[in-house]
């Protein structure tokens, strides 16, 4: 006589139970591993960029010994650290714990666990750290690019006043009937300027809103020197810790000239969003409640 079928009322086997909670495990140690593979990867990244960025600073300080801008980059650059290699051992621990009992298994998990937020946080360092290096090389190349132009400027005034003065043409007789007067800026001449706006905890460009708190009716405040007229449309590439770049669209609506009075303010432009995607949104909305925005009153 075969023996009766389990009923479906009775209480799963403890090997069932056992069954399913490592299969959990196992997806639960295969995304970690998936994101301590990706983790690494970014960290070779960063290790990468802060080699080229100390040679930079290294010929620069040859170059220009007594650039403040230069020198900032490299203290800078001296305490900036990158993390690599710490993810195989995790994962051995991992494999190695798949033998144990239920408890040491969840108790590697949890290890990893910690390891990843280790991981990212030191990552995130890194980038703020190296970020703010790159903008300081920046200012000092605009720095340097903005005396060359005023050398210029003053070679040329010296020239014009060195130079005899020149007799005025005679004017030409006025043309009968119709002219055509041509356009000094034909369609398509100029391109859109192109920036990048680096944003972190630190750094004194950051975002800004009117009455209406809204983000996607705000903007942005770009610390720079650079002089762009009020009403130019300009594309802004924006970095903020731990994402990737990305691309806006904005009408520079307001300036700050550098004021000898008032040192402690950051010369800049005030660049409103014409458009923002949804996406784009979301991610500026999750960084801006980690740090206040500039309020701005139109």
């Amino acid at each position: 006589m075969n023996a009766p079928s389990p009923s479906p009322t009775h209480p799963p086997s403890r090997e069932t139970e056992l069954a399913r909670a490592e299969s959990e495990l196992a997806s639960q140690e295969a995304r970690l591993g998936e994101q301590l593979t990706r983790a690494a990867a970014e960290a070779e990244n960063l290790s990468r960029r802060l080699l080229e960025l100390r040679q930079q600073v290294e010929r620069l300080t040859a170059e220009r010994p007594g650039d403040e801008h230069v020198r900032a980059a490299g203290s800078r650059l001296e305490s900036a650290s990158v993390h690599t290699g710490i993810t195989e051992e995790s994962r051995e621990q991992a494999l190695a714990s798949r033998n144990e009992a239920l408890e040491a298994r969840r108790r590697s998990v949890e290890d990893s666990q910690r390891t990843l937020k280790s991981l990212q946080q030191l990552n995130t360092r890194a980038q703020q750290e190296l970020a703010e290096a790159e903008a300081g090389l920046k200012r000092s190349a605009e720095a340097e690019a903005r005396a060359q132009r005023e050398r210029e400027a003053a070679a040329r005034a010296q020239r014009e006043r060195e130079a005899p003065p020149m007799r005025p043409a005679a004017r030409p007789a006025k043309a009968r009937g119709n002219t055509t007067q041509l356009d000094p800026h034909p369609q398509g001449a100029r391109s859109r300027p192109r920036m990048v706006a680096a944003i972190d905890q630190r750094s004194d460009s950051n975002f800004f809103t009117g009455f209406n708190t809204n983000i996607s009716e705000g903007g942005i405040f770009l610390a720079t020197v650079q002089s762009v007229p009020r009403g130019t449309t300009v594309d802004l590439d924006v970095l903020l810790p731990g994402t990737r770049s990305m691309t806006v669209t904005g009408v520079v609506h307001w300036t700050r000239e550098v004021n000898d009075k008032t040192p402690e303010l950051m010369p800049g432009l005030g660049v409103k969003f014409s458009y923002l995607p949804p996406e784009v949104t979301s991610v500026i909305s999750d960084f801006v409640a980690t740090r206040e925005p500039l309020f701005f009153p139109d």
